[in-house]
């Protein structure tokens, strides 16, 4: 009677694994990630990662609580050249980012460069920088 039952578990736990799996959902998220003198950019939809590397050309932190600006953020990458991040303080979530538009970069229209599918995103800066 046990090794009976004990064989009805084990096919009902079988049968669970044979169950299709549930459709997960994917990553998305939009980074710029500083660490001294370099930069990525990173862009991740539905899964895919698609990443720019750059050097940093400048970055300014303003520590007054009344800017509205606590960061920005200079790369220059090979495919999408100069591109600057504004960290805002107030009206979004502190270390929440955007990027610059494609008017003060027209390489930003260059094929090889994959950031600009990242203008209208909210971007998160992560700066690893002492």
């Amino acid at each position: 009677m046990q090794q009976m039952l004990m064989t009805i578990v084990l096919l009902v736990l079988l049968s669970g694994c044979a169950q299709p799996q549930v459709e997960r959902p994917q990553a998305n998220g939009a980074y710029l990630v500083i660490e001294g003198e370099q930069a990525w950019a990173v862009l991740v939809s539905n899964g895919r990662r698609v990443e720019e590397a750059g050097r940093v050309l400048d970055v300014v932190r303003l520590p007054s609580p009344h800017s509205n600006i606590a960061a920005s953020y200079v790369i220059e990458t090979p495919n999408c050249g100069k591109l600057q991040w504004l960290t805002e303080r107030h009206g979004m979530a502190e270390g929440d980012t955007t990027l610059l538009p494609a008017a003060f970069n027209e390489q930003l229209s260059n094929p090889d460069c994959v950031l600009a599918q990242g203008l209208s995103r909210v971007w998160t800066a992560l700066d690893y920088s002492s």
